[in-house]
């Protein structure tokens, strides 16, 4: 793809003005050549960007953050820059330490220098943003409605009610096929005659001075942004993922050395698991499903064995529960039960004759369940209201089943205690 250069000082300069707004236009060094890492500058104005300190220089390879992609950060006179914003034709580098802005004086002459790997994964997803959403178009009629390059992903918006498989690939093959042909990219200002006669994709969104950025006759954008110069420099393309957004489809895309390092993970993440289930990678999804088989058949025998376990356990608490009246009371703490086993216990002890269960388990927070048999004479929400105080909780239900719970898990005895003398009264 090459490396990158270094802009050699000019003959002059603008003078230095003071204030933000008051600089010259900054002469935008990438326009020309988006491989320039290195430059000198000097500073004409001080100002401020989101809080931060800035400078303004008479010449910038600093990328500011616009068209969907992020700012350059790098060095002047090696103070870091943290954030760059254009405004009003004027190039603001926002220093990361204010600080620093009196190494940066007014007239003083500095060296720039960019980060040249950000640089480099920016036009690449940047021109495999235009790649992409071009082959969208001709291979299957669906255009691009926004793009977003972030540090993580990058994604476009199809105006389409949906996807196919067939279509996402069909896309990606067109677009890996324009990078395997290295075909030119070129860009550049044009004036009103050259920009009625070349196709765009869609109309700018400035007037004048239009920057178009083409590939080949493959694609012409109207675009501000840094670009290989042929679309070898992309490198790849893969379509990661697609789904609905927003009455179309998002679509999450890497290219050149974020698609590398997307291969690298999921090679890694198949060959890890491969080698856990001792197969090869091709046979990964047939071991899967032979492994989900496997385990939804033992969840379906682990639930038998519960519901077994908890119905002798119900029988066993019942066999010696408390006579009160024409009530058995079962008063018991669980640890380790879930709420659906707590009921489950609870309403195999109400199945019998005068059955109560009052039933809690300790946790992060605290459960409780009383069911009552409808010949015991007792109302299991009154004998829960009984408890939830002393857990700070809150609950409610029925004559027959009532549940609920709260956040002090360490007085669950002491509600245990209170419900069951509320079912003794």
């Amino acid at each position: 793809m090459g490396a990158p250069h270094t802009a050699h000082p000019p003959g002059s300069c603008c003078a230095p003005t003071a204030g933000m707004g008051m600089a010259s236009k900054t002469d935008r060094l990438y326009y020309a050549d988006s491989y320039l890492a290195r430059f000198t500058a000097t500073v004409l104005a001080h100002g401020a960007v989101g809080g931060r300190a800035a400078v303004a220089l008479d010449r910038s390879v600093f990328y500011p953050e616009g068209g969907g992609q992020p700012a350059d950060y790098g060095t002047l006179g090696g103070i870091a820059i943290a954030d760059v914003q254009a405004e009003g034709g004027v190039v603001w580098h926002a220093l990361a330490r204010a600080e620093d802005l009196a190494a940066l004086p007014l007239g003083a002459r500095v060296e720039g220098a960019i980060d040249w790997p950000r640089r480099l994964d920016h036009m690449q997803q940047h021109c495999g943003q235009h790649l992409l959403t071009a082959a969208f178009i001709a291979a299957c009629g669906l255009a691009t409605t926004s793009f977003h390059l972030g540090d993580d992903s990058v994604t476009i918006d199809l105006d389409a009610p949906g996807l196919t498989e067939a279509q996402a690939r069909a896309a990606e093959d067109l677009a890996n096929a324009v990078i395997w042909d290295d075909l030119p990219v070129t860009a550049r200002f044009v004036t009103p005659e050259e920009l009625a006669s070349l196709p765009l994709r869609k109309p700018p969104s400035v007037a004048e001075n239009v920057r178009v950025v083409s590939i080949a006759d493959f694609d012409h954008s109207a675009c501000g942004g840094t670009h290989p110069r042929s679309a070898g420099g992309v490198g790849a393309i893969r379509v990661i993922r697609w789904g609905r957004q927003r009455g179309g489809v998002r679509v999450e895309f890497a290219c050149g050395g974020r698609a590398l390092a997307a291969f690298r993970r999921l090679s890694a993440a198949a060959g890890g698991a491969a080698a856990a289930l001792s197969v090869g990678a091709d046979e990964l999804p047939a071991a899967v499903e032979r492994l989900q088989v496997a385990l939804r058949a033992a969840q379906k025998e682990l639930e038998q064995a519960q519901s077994a376990l908890d119905a002798a356990d119900a029988e066993a608490r019942y066999a010696v529960a408390e006579p009160h009246g024409a009530a058995r009371l079962v008063r018991a703490a669980l640890p380790g039960l879930s709420v659906e086993r707590l009921r489950r216990v609870a309403q195999a002890i109400a199945g019998r004759s005068g059955g109560v269960a009052i039933l809690g388990a300790p946790g992060e927070r605290a459960q409780l369940v009383v069911a009552c048999a409808a010949d015991s004479g007792r109302d299991a929400r009154q004998i829960l209201q009984a408890g939830l105080p002393l857990l700070d909780g809150r609950g409610g239900g029925g004559p027959t089943l009532a549940q609920g719970g709260g956040p002090r898990s360490e007085q669950i005895a002491a509600a245990l205690d209170a419900m069951a003398a509320a079912a003794r009264a």
